[in-house]
């Protein structure tokens, strides 16, 4: 499923396609992360963070 992040600083918004977008793998977290250049988002409420 397609789900879109609009970027908190620069308010940009971005797509990604992921398995269930209620429960965000760890993997995809790390991706969509890394290409948005933050350290963690807000997706349907629910905050996800890159594992360090």
């Amino acid at each position: 499923m397609i789900i879109t992040i609009q970027h908190q600083i620069d308010k940009t918004h971005h797509k990604f396609d992921v398995v269930d977008p209620d429960n965000i793998s760890s993997i995809e977290v790390w991706a969509i992360c890394t290409e948005m250049n933050v350290q963690a988002i807000l997706v349907n409420g629910k905050y996800y963070e890159i594992n360090k």
